[in-house]
């Protein structure tokens, strides 16, 4: 870590209280908290972080009425439950924890955005794209109790920390935008670790595959880690199918509370290949490590199966 880089907002009016959401290929998630402690979110961009472009999205939360509101409620496939998912409500409040993109919001381009909201101990599922002047917004179990969400191969994913399920959510566009047309459970089996009261579950893309990087807990939580497991995920089977890998070719993953991604360590200098960063909680994150310091970093070497610290001072 050679140092902080301060990266400059376009406007003062976006420089208040803003938090950073979400982060793809140079772009950043930002929102910024209402002035009231419990009315969620004001406002969400998205901006290069280079150019500084900047691109609107819907306020998180608004108190409106719309006359075109829509309405979809769908039992769970290979499941039980019901999610209920609305666009133009006529009201909704919600305070991000994590956004992530399908691809860069270029223009014309045609780009998905997908939020976990988590507001008063309640969460729902966001959608959105170019042209909706409203958020799709989705609520029910299998969302309540989630533990981490990636968009992939255009459906998005919801891992369910209560079940240790993989819930698939298949997105349709129809004239009011982006709707889910169908949620299935799928069922997942992980290999269980002897000494292990826990786990902790994070989902990223890796040349085209779905990784599923499990981190077993011992007794104390994160102050005792038993094991990190990689798992390729087999989405043709039902229940899925999950392969352990021992090496990344050469690249590493990157995890955090608000994104995660794999990248080629030969692109930086000083960085080894075969390694995991791990970035979780912090102060003023929405769910620190339970246990843990209160800000939690460690890098995991997939060749040795050992457990460093790294990053001793992060402002």
């Amino acid at each position: 870590m050679t140092g902080a880089r301060r990266i400059p907002l376009p406007s003062r009016e976006m420089s208040a209280n803003v938090r950073c959401v979400g982060a793809f290929r140079g772009w950043l998630a930002g929102v910024q908290l209402d002035q009231g402690r419990y009315f969620g979110d004001g406002r969400c961009f998205l901006m290069d972080a280079f150019s500084r472009d900047v691109v609107w999205l819907p306020p998180p939360s608004v108190a409106t009425h719309f006359i075109d509101q829509y309405s979809r409620s769908l039992p769970i496939a290979n499941g039980s439950g019901v999610v209920h998912c609305t666009v133009n409500a006529a009201q909704y409040v919600m305070s991000f924890w994590k956004v992530v993109l399908s691809s860069s919001p270029d223009p014309g381009s045609k780009c998905v955005v997908a939020a976990i909201s988590v507001h008063r101990s309640a969460a729902k599922l966001a959608l959105w794209r170019p042209g909706m002047t409203s958020w799709c917004v989705c609520h029910g179990g299998c969302i309540s109790k989630f533990s981490d969400i990636a968009l992939y191969q255009g459906k998005v994913y919801i891992f369910n920390k209560l079940t240790t399920n993989l819930f698939v959510f298949e997105i349709s566009e129809d004239d009011s935008g982006l709707m889910v047309s169908r949620v299935e459970r799928c069922v997942t089996k992980l290999p269980e670790v002897m000494g292990s009261y826990g786990q902790r579950w994070n989902m990223v893309e890796w040349h085209g595959k779905l990784l599923l990087v499990v981190t077993y807990l011992g007794a104390e939580a994160w102050r005792n880690i038993c094991k990190i497991g990689v798992f390729e995920v087999d989405l043709s089977t039902n229940p899925f199918r999950f392969t352990e890998i021992n090496n990344l070719d050469g690249d590493c993953i990157f995890i955090s509370p608000c994104s995660s991604n794999s990248f080629r360590a030969c692109q930086y200098d000083g960085v080894k290949d075969d390694l995991i960063y791990f970035i979780d909680g912090g102060s003023g994150g929405l769910f620190p490590a339970k246990n843990g310091p209160p800000f939690h970093r460690f890098v995991y070497s997939m060749r040795g199966g050992t457990i460093a610290p790294f990053a001793a001072e992060i402002p």
